[in-house]
Order: structure tokens, then C-alpha cells, then sequence
């Protein structure tokens, strides 16, 4: 949804590949100095009525509309857009089918059931120290457990506050701010009118097997389709690999022993290796 098309901004960030769309609405702000709300309103989102992020849809889904408002007002195309929201991920980790800008309710049934984060992220503190505080969009999926650059396991929620990184205000989703200025490498959650400014990059998290980290980089290529999805050495789409992939992580949170024999005799072995490293990062991610 918006309301004619912005004029162009003096001051444009480029998108970085895989960014997602609210860092880069962040840094947008943080460059033009302003708060997200005005930034957002600049780019021709039609936050005139209500900056509700589950009402925008904010970085899950867009609009072609959308879109031509903000390339009108940066320049970037609506292919590099769309490839920063989630719907990138739609067909594959995600179904965002019945996901609508406008419609509050499309959105909490996603959240409901897709296993995703739609307004919060893991991160790893050494990727956001060294990009300067960009935010992948891969972060957000459910099965985002490692960093394969770095080897470490992506941090789920700030250890100062215990708020879910990115979640918002209290930790729930609710309004672009039109007063706070984002600060991309700091948790920012707002807690009884105090604003957490725990450095990310200084938080701690566990290192990893160099196996652990290839399996998460084979999810990851298959999720972005730049690799093909096999079951039992046949050829599947994304979407039923990762049918199969969240079954698979069920049985193991389950605790069904009957599971880890088959997965050790799996042909596709890494992918199921992959699901029982993402199970056991949601089991303790929902014990806190």
C-alpha cells in the first residue's frame, strides 16, 4: 500500500546481498538521520494512518505498488526488493501464500505456523561487527542455527534483557518508531520505557563442528534454490524437502529414539543432520 510515488532521495544506502528489508530501512535511516516510521514514509510505505508492522506486512511480503514507490525513491529495482523480504523464501521454508499487506490477521497466522521469525532474528555478533550492522534475511527462517563463515552458533536473544533480537517494543512486534533513531549493532529493545543498548557484537555464543556448519550451508542452498532438493537421491521440489526436514525435526523434539538410527543411515544424511541441529536449538530457545 502507498500513496503516490515519493520523489527520490538525496542520500540512498545500497542493499547488500541477502540484506533484509528492515536493516536496510535502518541503515536508510540511520544515513538520512531520521527514525524508521519517516524513513518508511519516504519510500512511499503508506504509514500515514498507522506504522503497524503486521499491518505492512513489514519485510514479509510486498507489493508491486510498494515496490515502484521505492524505486522511484532510491533507484532499487523490485527484484532486489522482493529478495529482501521473506516471500523470498515462499514455496521453499515458507508458505507466505496467504499472506496480504493490510491484513493484521494473514500475518498472525503465519506467525502461528510457519516456522519463522517474521519480526525478530538470530544474528552472529562477528557477521554484524564486520558488515557494520547488516541483517541477512536468512537469519529470520526457523532453520537459521549457524553461521557457516564463522562457525558459530547464531545468538537467539540478548543475554542483557532476554528479549528475542529484533523482536520490538517489550519484545513484540508493534510500531516503527518515530522518535527513536535505529541502532543497527545494539539490541534497542524497549522495556518499561528503557532502551537496551547491549552491544550485539560483544555477545558470546558457542562454536561449532565444521560438519554442523556445512549442513546449515546446504539448508541454506537449498532454501534459496541453488541447489537441488533430494530425497532418497530423487529429485524433490524446496517445498517438500522442507516438508520433510520440519517432520523430521518434530519426531526429534518428540524425543522418538526410533529416528536417530535412520537419520545415521540416511542417504540424504545432511539434511537430516541439519533438522536435529535446529530441533535442539528450538528445544532450548523455548526452555528460557
Amino acid at each position: 500500500m502507498t500513496v503516490g510515488l515519493p520523489r527520490r532521495l538525496a542520500l540512498v544506502a545500497e542493499p547488500r546481498p541477502g540484506e533484509s528489508f528492515a536493516s536496510w530501512v535502518d541503515r536508510m535511516a540511520v544515513r538520512n538521520g531520521c527514525p524508521p516510521w519517516t524513513m518508511a514514509e519516504a519510500l512511499g510505505l503508506d504509514v500515514g494512518g498507522s506504522s503497524d508492522v503486521r499491518s505492512l506486512a513489514y519485510g514479509v511480503v510486498t507489493t508491486a505498488e510498494t515496490c515502484r514507490a521505492i524505486e522511484a525513491a532510491t533507484g532499487v529495482s523490485a527484484e532486489i526488493v522482493r529478495g529482501m523480504h521473506l516471500e523470498v523464501f515462499d514455496g521453499s521454508a515458507v508458505d507466505l501464500a496467504g499472506v496480504r499487506v493490510g491484513d493484521k490477521e494473514s500475518v498472525r497466522r503465519a506467525e502461528g505456523c510457519e516456522w519463522v521469525r517474521l519480526f525478530g532474528s538470530r544474528a552472529c555478533p562477528k557477521c554484524l561487527a564486520a558488515s557494520n550492522g547488516v541483517w541477512p534475511v536468512w537469519w529470520k527462517l526457523g532453520w537459521a542455527a549457524v553461521c557457516p563463515a564463522h562457525r558459530m552458533l547464531l545468538v537467539d536473544q540478548c543475554p542483557r534483557c532476554r528479549v528475542h533480537l529484533r523482536r520490538g517494543a517489550a519484545g513484540q512486534p508493534g510500531r516503527l518508531s518515530r522518535s527513536r533513531m535505529p541502532a543497527p549493532l545494539r539490541c534497542g529493545a524497549l522495556l518499561s520505557g528503557a532502551v537496551c543498548d547491549q552491544p550485539i557484537p560483544q555477545i558470546n555464543t558457542g562454536a561449532v563442528s565444521n560438519k554442523l556448519a556445512d549442513q546449515q550451508r546446504l539448508v541454506l542452498e537449498v532454501e534459496t534454490r541453488r541447489r537441488p532438493a533430494l530425497i532418497a537421491g530423487q529429485v524433490v521440489s524446496a517445498g517438500q524437502w522442507f516438508a520433510v526436514l520440519k517432520a523430521t525435526a518434530m519426531l526429534i523434539r518428540l524425543g522418538v529414539p526410533e529416528v536417530l538410527p535412520l537419520l545415521d543411515a540416511a542417504r540424504d544424511g545432511q539434511g537430516a543432520l541439519a533438522a536435529e541441529a535446529a530441533g535442539q536449538r528450538w528445544n532450548r530457545a523455548s526452555a528460557h
